[in-house]
């Protein structure tokens, strides 16, 4: 091992759960013959076999390494997209089960799809849920470390209850009765820690985009922007886009950019320059929906490249991409700077990006909005897991071997792969659903009255062939923007103490975003308090290459995930922490305690239009004619189709709200 290595601690004790090196496996033939299965059936001891979640010990929250979507999940999927076929029943067995409902995914619409079915066909309505994971959730991902006799929790994916107040019926109703008091969220949100503690948010400037490793730490006396997401990784005073200048002067004036790059950006935040000037009101907001915010700082700012560096990934983790495929308008509709001199404040502060409720309204659990995955199956499966209410879910310990059980009227079965989905008979008239999933190294049968397929989009053509082509066309068109969570496990947090910050933006850098955890106090759990005590920091990376169109870049950086094996992930992380907290006598080999990398190559969801490479997320409405997901989701026969893809829209109201109109869906075929 090179000496480098050693002083990073790549030869430290920590899981390293990268069976198969996380590479991007193609399976041809039948899975059922080949070495393949043989490999995934065999490997941890079995964990991927059928009696996986029944063995003791098993408790995915706690792996670490390659979570997301983990070697393990995604290989008989993309056999499936790669020719495999399970049209045959000879290859299958058939179980003998017959369920009221089957539901493929367990992610969170698809959870809340068996919560509202059984609310409305009854108590014994049984039901059936299948999920290729390891794990229960899907994106609302739980992390869960034990360090020194204590459990630390951060969130894998699902960050937390946005704007709760504008739920959508059926999602607010379900947060109601699972008992959710959004009321409370300032309470269980400790708002002032940080602060209290003379942290802020920083800058981190990397040697190789920057000439020098370099973190600036953003002013003590700026008060955080109330319309941002709580506790921004941004210096505050360069967080919402109108900085006083003072304050933007001095914040670049401790950092090495160039005097050209500083007078740049201070004019940008701070300035009152037009940029389009000689335009209309109308013409600029056209030409600003028309062009990315990199198009406009390099043709419109004629910016310097430190500046464009330094502005790439702005805000990527909340918009889930860089400013090269953000419109100009929805950029500065975020809070990226240039809208000063525009003339267009009004129009700007109507758009969709511009947050129109305080931060602090949003509910945090420690988990993320795994918590509220958590309370679905605890309604679902009673006896799996104890307590009653949201303060006692989040140090509760599941069972996980009282999933499946026969002697349970809702059941959950995990590291199970639909293969193969289709009426029994004419779907007019069909009375049953046969679902074939993949479990190990088996492929298994069961039926169902009805189903309701709340997985990933794009798959569904290959799962249910008897779709009609055109809904087939629809779905195949489902596009997610790939990202990633990271969890790293530190002994303390005295070296973010001695440097004054809490979070750090981090252009040119593998992560673009670094924070501590959320600050959360639950009558069962409480986050860290002391800069003595362990502590879990959240990294975001985003990883699109730049300079091709929209889906080329998702594609790319899907590829790019699935190919990455967690070994560079670690080195990177120790890398990047070690340059950024170098100063704060921070040691990677010594303070890295865990490391869990929740990749997800397809993460966001939304919508595209084909035809000039536009996303929903960031356009005026469409008509729904142009809403090719509305095509795709439309129920066929006894099939309901949910999950966010169905929305286009990334959110954990929409994945809810979706697989409660499923519902509706398979409830008429009664």
């Amino acid at each position: 091992m090179k000496e480098r290595d050693r002083k990073l601690g790549m030869d430290c004790d920590i899981t390293r759960r990268d069976f198969l090196n996380g590479a991007n496996i193609v399976v041809t033939g039948s899975l059922l013959s080949t070495p393949l299965s043989q490999a995934l059936a065999a490997l941890e001891n079995s964990v991927h076999g059928n009696t996986a979640q029944m063995m003791p010990g098993y408790y995915p929250p706690t792996r670490e390494g390659l979570r997301g979507s983990h070697p393990g999940s995604f290989e008989v999927a993309h056999s499936l997209r790669d020719g495999n076929r399970w049209q045959n029943s000879d290859e299958s067995i058939d179980t003998g089960e017959e369920y009221d409902l089957v539901v493929v995914g367990g992610g969170l619409s698809g959870l809340a799809a068996a919560y509202f079915f059984q609310k409305e066909a009854g108590p014994n309505a049984k039901i059936l849920i299948i999920e290729n994971h390891d794990d229960f959730g899907g994106h609302a991902k739980r992390n869960e470390f034990h360090y020194n006799g204590r459990m630390l929790v951060d969130l894998g994916g699902t960050e937390y209850i946005e704007a709760p107040w504008s739920y959508p019926a059926p999602a607010a109703a379900l947060l109601k009765d699972l008992g959710v008091d959004i009321g409370l969220a300032q309470q269980v949100f400790n708002h002032e820690l940080y602060h209290s503690l003379d942290l802020r948010g920083g800058i981190f400037f990397d040697k190789k985009t920057f000439g020098a490793d370099r973190l600036v730490a953003g002013a003590a006396d700026v008060e955080p922007y109330d319309q941002e997401p709580a506790y921004p990784t941004l210096p505050a005073e360069l967080a919402s886009g109108n900085g006083d200048r003072n304050a933007v002067s001095a914040f670049l004036s401790n950092t090495q950019l160039s005097d050209k790059a500083r007078e740049e950006i201070l004019q940008l935040f701070c300035g009152g320059r037009d940029y389009l000037a000689g335009k209309s009101t109308e013409e600029k907001i056209a030409v600003l929906k028309s062009i990315s915010y990199l198009d406009f700082l390099t043709d419109f700012v004629n910016a310097d490249r430190e500046v464009i560096s330094l502005l790439s990934m702005w805000r990527a983790s909340y918009m889930g991409n860089g400013t090269d495929l953000t419109p100009a308008f929805n950029a500065l509709g975020y809070g990226l700077p240039g809208a000063t001199g525009l003339g267009l404040e009004d129009e700007i502060q109507r758009s969709p990006e511009r947050r129109t409720h305080n931060y602090k309204e949003d509910f945090h659990f420690p988990d993320g909005n795994a918590s509220i995955a958590r309370l679905l199956v605890r309604r679902l499966i009673p006896g799996v897991a104890p307590g009653n209410s949201m303060n006692d879910i989040v140090a509760a310990k599941f069972d996980y071997s009282r999933l499946d059980s026969r002697e349970s009227v809702v059941r959950l079965r995990l590291n199970a792969t639909a293969v193969h989905v289709r009426h029994t008979g004419d779907p007019n008239s069909a009375k049953q659903v046969e679902i074939t999933y993949v479990q190990g190294n088996d492929a298994s049968r069961v039926r169902a009255k009805n189903c309701i397929l709340a997985c990933y989009h794009s798959i569904i053509p290959y799962l249910c062939p008897e779709l009609p082509k055109a809904q087939k066309e629809a779905l195949s068109r489902s596009v997610r923007m790939p990202l990633v969570s990271t969890n790293v496990l530190v002994s303390n947090w005295k070296a973010f103490e001695k440097l004054r910050i809490y979070a750090a933006y981090c252009p040119g850098s593998y992560f673009s975003d670094v924070r501590l955890t959320y600050p959360l106090s639950f009558a069962d759990y409480e986050s860290s308090r002391s800069t003595d005590e362990p502590i879990t920091v959240h990294m975001y990376r985003i990883p699109l290459p730049g300079g091709l169109p929209a889906v080329e870049q998702f594609r790319a950086g899907k590829y790019d995930l699935l190919s990455t094996p967690f070994e560079q992930f670690e080195r990177n992380i120790r890398e990047q922490l070690g340059a950024m907290l170098t100063n704060g006598g921070f040691d990677p080999a010594r303070d890295i305690k865990a490391i869990t990398v929740n990749r997800w190559p397809h993460g966001y969801a939304v919508g595209t239009d084909a035809e000039n490479d536009k996303m929903h997320w960031f356009s005026d409405p469409w008509p729904n004619e142009k809403k090719i997901w509305l095509k795709g989701r439309k129920q066929f026969g006894r099939i309901a189709i949910a999950n966010s893809d169905a929305a286009a829209k990334a959110m954990t109201e929409s994945a809810i709200e979706q697989g409660y109109r499923a519902m509706q869906e398979v409830l008429s075929n009664s």
